[in-house]
């Protein structure tokens, strides 16, 4: 008995993942010249200190920026905590102003905690396309995600270390099971409370 609850368990894990992996993975790229044009770069949130994106941020911003600079993105929509502990939208901002991508380009998603949360955000936005900007570790489920939500999106799986972490793998194996069973099993918030910015043309 005790066996079979140990394979259902592990079943409930691994299938949602083996899901995702085929539904995003198939819409990940390794670099930005790979890509397909889109209108909007989605770049989600992670961790700031003393005003300075981190390693990993710093790479995704740095891939919305090539691809913006490259015509095949038009707008980059940075999305993640914006608190007094956790500024992460105000750092991002600061960032692709100071490498020259206009105010006007540059659309602010204070809401976005979670990977769920901003797709949700960027689909009430207006967002119909976009490309995700994130670790390779990651983009399959931010992907997957992303379509969920009704964007046409793919992903840029930006190359990072973390990757061979087993920690952060086993994280991202629950993380993805998760973002699996609330895709299908829980409604996203109504569209017009999750409307937190301009409107994306």
């Amino acid at each position: 008995m005790a066996a079979a609850g140990v394979a259902l368990a592990a079943a409930l894990i691994v299938l949602p993942n083996l899901w995702v992996a085929r539904a995003g993975g198939r819409h990940a790229y390794a670099a930005p010249a790979a890509a397909p044009a889109r209108s909007v770069a989605i770049v989600p949130g992670a961790a700031v200190r003393r005003g300075q994106p981190l390693a990993s941020l710093t790479a995704r911003l740095e891939t919305a920026l090539a691809l913006y600079r490259g015509g095949q993105v038009h707008r980059i929509l940075i999305s993640g905590n914006d608190r007094a502990d956790a500024p992460e939208v105000p750092v991002m901002q600061r960032w692709l102003l100071a490498h020259d991508v206009p105010a006007a380009d540059i659309v602010l998603d204070g809401r976005g905690s979670r990977t769920r949360n901003t797709m949700l955000d960027a689909a009430g936005l207006g967002v119909t396309d976009a490309i995700v900007c994130t670790q390779a570790l990651y983009v399959d489920r931010a992907v997957f995600l992303a379509r969920q939500a009704g964007i046409d999106a793919v992903g840029i799986g930006v190359p990072s270390s973390v990757s061979r972490s087993w920690r952060n793998v086993g994280t991202e194996g629950l993380k993805t099971t998760l973002a699996f069973f609330e895709s299908y099993l829980r409604e996203g918030p109504a569209t017009e409370t999750r409307r937190v910015a301009v409107a994306v043309r």
